[in-house]
């Protein structure tokens, strides 16, 4: 690792900030790179980290601050849910029908009873279809889900 001269001292980390101690090359010497960037001991350290530079691991990291940041991750959102300038936001017409599920739940209705009530009314699932019992299952599953983690 090549550490910074001491004619180079006073330059900062280009990842966060701090004093550098390190000229990391962008592309390595190896393969011709003769650009480098200043970095701290951490950051690269984290640039060499081998299980942070598998693609799966840098692609959960990625989708879990888009999902901390309340943005779109891509697919289909659950019902209840609407995605708007990339981000997700809750869809009032189907938190509605979702709280009157809940009800009838509440009320003792089986899911295939509700699902056909609902069905029968017009409402469509997220595939376009009319809904199903397996969908106000999975809708029941989220809230209670969600639920659960209120509570705690």
């Amino acid at each position: 690792m090549p550490e910074l001269g001491k004619k180079r001292k006073g330059l900062v980390c280009f990842e966060c900030g701090v004093q550098a101690d390190h000229a990391h090359h962008v592309v390595p010497k190896v393969l011709g790179g003769t650009q480098t960037v200043n970095l701290c001991a951490p950051c690269h350290a984290k640039v060499h980290s081998p299980h942070l530079l598998r693609t799966s691991e840098l692609t959960k990291a990625a989708l879990q601050k888009r999902r901390e940041q309340g943005l779109s991750t891509g697919g289909i959102l659950p019902y209840g849910y609407t995605r708007k300038d990339g981000r997700i936001s809750k869809n009032l017409k189907e938190q509605k029908i979702i709280k009157q599920m809940l009800k009838m739940r509440d009320e003792g209705m089986m899911p295939i009873q509700i699902a056909n009530h609902f069905a029968s009314l017009g409402v469509k699932n997220r595939y376009g279809n009319p809904m199903h019992s397996k969908g106000v299952q999975k809708i029941f599953k989220r809230y209670d889900k969600n639920e659960e983690r209120s509570d705690s």
